[in-house]
């Protein structure tokens, strides 16, 4: 059976690289170690587009990474971890 669903707006390409979230909502980002197998699994599962394979790596953009940890989540291999954002004295909202 084949539903005929209507046609929802996304997101126009290249949005996210012209604003960027990353830097506002992140409380903890990823860290890939040297065990990192390049199996790709990060980079398919990031909702945001944050991690890409550059030069024969995973390279992280921490412009577009929410620190949602579905990467670290996903990595088999535990090659990634995720660390605070801010490491320094807690404030008034910490």
């Amino acid at each position: 059976m084949v539903k005929n669903l209507p046609v929802v707006p996304t997101a126009k390409a290249g949005s996210l690289v012209e604003t960027p979230t990353g830097i506002t909502w992140r409380v903890q980002y990823p860290v890939i170690s040297e065990k990192c197998n390049m199996c790709l699994d990060c980079t398919l599962f990031c909702p945001d587009g944050a991690l890409i394979q550059q030069e024969g790596k995973i390279e992280l953009i921490l412009s577009l990474c929410k620190g949602c940890g579905i990467c670290a989540n996903e990595c088999k291999e535990n090659a990634i971890q995720m660390v605070p954002e801010y490491s320094g004295v807690q404030g008034v909202f910490r």
